[in-house]
């Protein structure tokens, strides 16, 4: 027997008769580092004293939707973790310093015996590729010993011919597919000057349709590599906004899991469903011999719990935003600090395509929505007494403070946030997941087919790979500040 429980967001429970295997479990409520991204969607409940006794903990690699601290201050320290051997040392040394007791460091094509399971990671090809920043990343394949079943994933990126074609070899019988929607698009964090919500294009308004035709292409190729899988499970995307930035959760999501798990079951899946957490699947002999939409120690939360999703395009602007640090003054010391940090950001810039792109552009520019603006990039940082307006000056490999009453707009490619915001990121003591993509800061470019900032080059900057020791600093703060005790996942008794 295998049987696959969902945890949420790409979070999974692997089980057979006598072996538990966890994979990139968030066992909390909220997402991101702090808590800061948002909340865990769909919502459900946990006990985590009823979770079957685990034999190890799989952790496919560093962002802070898989690599979650809360979730794991809530393992047994007896419980052998596994960490992609490209993650920072950073994630190592926390591990460390958190007590596990085996910390086992993965590498591509590795195979690995876990009771009756087994595990297989491929290599993710980054050579040409368009795979982001996810550069410790392994896809997957966890089989059974007794070939009932397997579950197959890329996780955030996209597998390579080579590892289909291996698939067969590995596991005759097609298993569970994973497919991660990470479609987001947060348009409403735009300044534009050019156009109104109202004139987006249609894509903008729902990618479902254009995403289900990629999807299909996909299931197509694994099809033909492997065999029809017994199930094509729709993961990703498990976060929402509370509170104040509700209404972000109509704008940010363009592809619906669930239209698309039906789109896959009309077209070519015999099973596609967007799973809800405590959703199972058990399979026997390669069959779906059972399905469960909850288990003991986790259930969703009533559906009319659930913060509403449904999306609506690009949606407006934002206009006003806190801090995720939750403070708005800054004190002279902490501006003095602020300009120091960004020395290294200045430095980072170099040879970047927003780097080549300013060495391309005349002194000024035309910009789209009419009227004249600097060929250069700012930062305008907001401050309780105004903005403070920063210039990048690459000859000098540095941002230079432009004189009060300046207007950042003046500029054609600027981003704004909070001043005490972006000391707290640059200092490693906020993570990038909770300023880039949350509704916490707005980018302006207007003449974009020549100079375009995003939020990116913020995110590019704070990976744990390229600041090991702020990271560092990031883990040891939110270590800190999780209560203790707290309730744990059982290890195995024998491990």
């Amino acid at each position: 027997m295998f049987e696959l429980t969902f945890l949420g967001h790409q979070g999974w429970l692997l089980s057979t008769a006598t072996t538990n295997l966890l994979i990139d479990p968030l066992l909390g409520d909220h997402f991101g580092h702090g808590g800061l991204l948002g909340d865990l969607y769909p919502p459900r409940t946990l006990d985590l004293a009823r979770f079957p006794p685990i034999d190890a903990v799989i952790l496919s690699h560093e962002h802070d939707d898989h690599f979650d601290l809360p979730s794991l201050n809530r393992l047994d320290r007896r419980i052998p973790i596994y960490l992609s051997s490209r993650s920072s040392s950073a994630a190592r040394g926390l591990l460390d310093e958190m007590g596990f007791a085996r910390v086992n460091l993965l590498a591509p094509d590795d195979e690995l015996e876990i009771g009756e399971l087994r595990y297989r990671s491929f290599v993710a090809e980054h050579d040409g590729a368009k795979q982001g920043d996810e550069w410790d990343v392994f896809p997957f394949l966890v089989r059974d010993r007794g070939g009932h079943g397997s579950l197959w994933s890329s996780v955030d990126v996209r597998p390579r011919d080579a590892d289909l074609a291996q698939l067969r070899a590995l596991a005759p019988r097609p298993g569970v597919w994973a497919y991660a929607n990470n479609c987001s698009r947060a348009s409403f964090q735009t300044m534009s000057r050019s156009r109104a919500p109202d004139d987006l294009p249609a894509s903008d308004s729902d990618d479902t349709p254009l995403l289900a035709a990629a999807v299909a292409r996909r299931h197509a190729q694994l099809e033909a590599s492997w065999g029809r899988p017994v199930a094509t499970l729709i993961c990703g995307a498990g976060w929402s906004f509370p509170g104040p930035r509700a209404w972000m959760n109509h704008h940010l999501f363009p592809v619906d899991s669930q239209r698309l798990a039906a789109s896959l079951a009309n077209t070519c899946a015999d099973r596609a469903v967007a799973p809800h957490p405590g959703h199972t699947l058990v399979l026997r002999d390669g069959e779906l011999i059972a399905e469960r939409s909850q288990r003991p120690f986790i259930q969703p939360r009533p559906r009319a719990t659930w913060p509403a999703r449904d999306h609506r395009g690009a949606g407006p602007q934002l206009v006003d935003y806190r801090p995720a640090c939750g403070r708005t003054p800054i004190t002279a010391a902490e501006r003095e600090l602020l300009l120091d940090e960004l020395v290294d950001f200045a430095r980072y810039l170099y040879g970047t395509p927003l780097f080549c792109q300013l060495h391309s552009l005349p002194t000024s520019l035309a910009a789209d929505a009419g009227g004249e603006v600097r060929a250069q990039l700012c930062l305008s940082l907001r401050c309780d007494d105004g903005p403070l307006v920063l210039r990048y000056e690459p000859h000098a490999c540095r941002f230079e403070v432009c004189a009060e009453g300046l207007r950042p707009t003046s500029f054609a490619s600027g981003l704004e946030c909070w001043a005490s915001d972006l000391l707290g990121f640059l200092r490693g003591e906020l993570g990038a997941s909770a300023l880039c993509y949350a509704g916490r800061l707005r980018v302006w470019n207007h003449a974009p087919k020549l100079l375009r900032v995003s939020p990116r080059e913020l995110w590019m900057y704070g990976s744990p790979l390229r600041r090991p020791e702020r990271a560092a600093r990031l883990y040891r703060r939110l270590l800190a500040a999780e209560a203790d005790p707290v309730p744990r996942v059982p290890a195995r008794e024998s491990s």
